[in-house]
């Protein structure tokens, strides 16, 4: 019995001794290696949201910092390999390589910037695509994705919003994760802006701030489209020296074409600055006053251009921009109005495929005239500023005598009747 009690004092000793070995083991070993929680490291996460056309997705964070070692030597190769491509793409135009030097971020030059100001639905995506058209340009599709359908009419929204316009516009992007979170659910803002999106691997580094503000600063041009600020909150952008050759074109469309194409959109219900008409032409008749007013302040460094315009006589009205934001008319600009107005059968609302002569008039063919006639009441200062005229009943509007479009001018600050 007491050999037996011996042996089993013996045997818990020993295990109690084993596990005590088997933890010091533990412990140096903890001393040793770096543990990186994968959340804290990477990303912060917050719950998913459903994204819903423009509304704003909430997803994980983008990192600022490449997220594998490799990823350095990925976009060292992917940097090099764009300055070839730019510098190939203009070997035979009049840039010369010095002039073009002067046009690139990277080399301390200021690239040719074009601002496009509108609003939802109005056709800015189009406009948007014929300014990236030009070989060498970098393209923000809507940077102020954050604010959702809200416009944005004075402080204190205003203030943030001009800085990170003028951040993006000096290609600081890190930090900006509103617009790389958002960019990361809606892969259409990686899409339109193809010069990043292909040198990206699956989208990851297209995520990357690091990456996205090194490769923004290799282009000799940058455009940019804006659809939730108003037009004279962005003087301040004007003045500042770092973007004195900043050029902008205030995008307008019919009233009553911009609602219409807005029916159909879920998002815009909610929201009175997508869906009353009201608001709408206040913000129109508003960027008319500032246009005139900031053209005389900034002589040549504001245009502005009606869709219908646009779609109907695109080559007169696109050869009138390139000159006056001083873009090349290269023959890709040619290549793009062909490719996407020569094709109906594209369904995606967001498409700019399906742009064309016809489209800018749908909306006499969709809108009830009750409707019509409402918009054209509370609109009508507007319509009168911009040259649009009032169909004056149902059977007028729908009459192949009807012409909704008339001229306009600017320059003098009254319509021309």
């Amino acid at each position: 019995m007491f050999q037996r009690s011996n042996i089993k004092i013996y045997l818990v000793v020993l295990a109690s001794s084993f596990s005590v070995i088997l933890i010091l083991a533990g412990s140096h070993y903890l001393d040793k290696k770096i543990y990186r929680p994968v959340t804290e490291n990477k990303q912060i996460c917050v719950p998913n949201s459903k994204i819903d056309d423009n509304n704003v997705v909430h997803q994980q964070h983008p990192s600022t910092k490449p997220e594998e070692p490799g990823d350095d030597i990925v976009i060292d190769k992917l940097i090099q390999r764009q300055r070839l491509v730019i510098a190939s793409e203009y070997a035979n135009s009049n840039f010369s390589a010095s002039k073009l030097k002067d046009l690139l971020l990277e080399a301390g030059g200021q690239p040719v910037r074009s601002l496009i100001m509108s609003t939802f639905r109005s056709g800015s995506t189009f406009l948007g695509d014929i300014l990236n058209a030009v070989p060498g340009n970098f393209h923000f599709y809507e940077p102020l994705i954050k604010y959702e359908s809200k416009q944005i009419r004075g402080p204190p929204e205003a203030t943030d919003a001009v800085n990170l316009l003028k951040n993006m516009l000096k290609c600081n992007v890190e930090g900006m994760r509103d617009y790389l979170t958002f960019a990361k659910g809606h892969t259409v803002t990686f899409k339109l802006n193809p010069r990043l999106s292909g040198n990206c691997k699956n989208n990851r580094l297209c995520e990357d701030a690091h990456h996205t503000s090194r490769f923004c600063k290799l282009f000799p041009f940058q455009s940019m489209k804006v659809v939730r600020l108003r037009l004279r909150l962005i003087e301040d952008i004007l003045q500042d020296k770092d973007f004195s050759n900043l050029k902008v074109v205030l995008l307008v469309r019919d009233p009553r074409g911009v609602l219409s194409s807005r029916q159909a959109r879920p998002w815009c219900r909610a929201w009175p600055d997508c869906w009353d008409p009201t608001l709408l032409c206040g913000d129109m008749a508003s960027d008319y006053v500032a246009l005139t007013r900031l053209q005389g302040k900034f002589p040549n460094r504001l245009t502005a251009v009606r869709f219908e315009d646009l779609a109907v006589n695109y080559t007169r009205e696109t050869k009138r921009l390139f000159q006056t934001l001083g873009r090349p008319m290269e023959s890709a600009v040619d290549d793009f109005f062909k490719a996407h107005t020569h094709n109906a059968r594209d369904k995606n609302a967001y498409s700019t495929f399906r742009v064309s002569h016809n489209v800018p008039f749908q909306w006499i063919k969709y809108l009830d005239y009750q409707f019509v006639k409402q918009i054209q009441e509370v609109c009508s200062e507007a319509m009168a500023l911009w040259g649009y005229r009032a169909a004056l009943s149902a059977g007028h509007m729908r009459s192949r005598h009807f012409q909704p479009v008339g001229p306009y001018d600017v320059t003098r600050g009254v319509p021309v009747i």
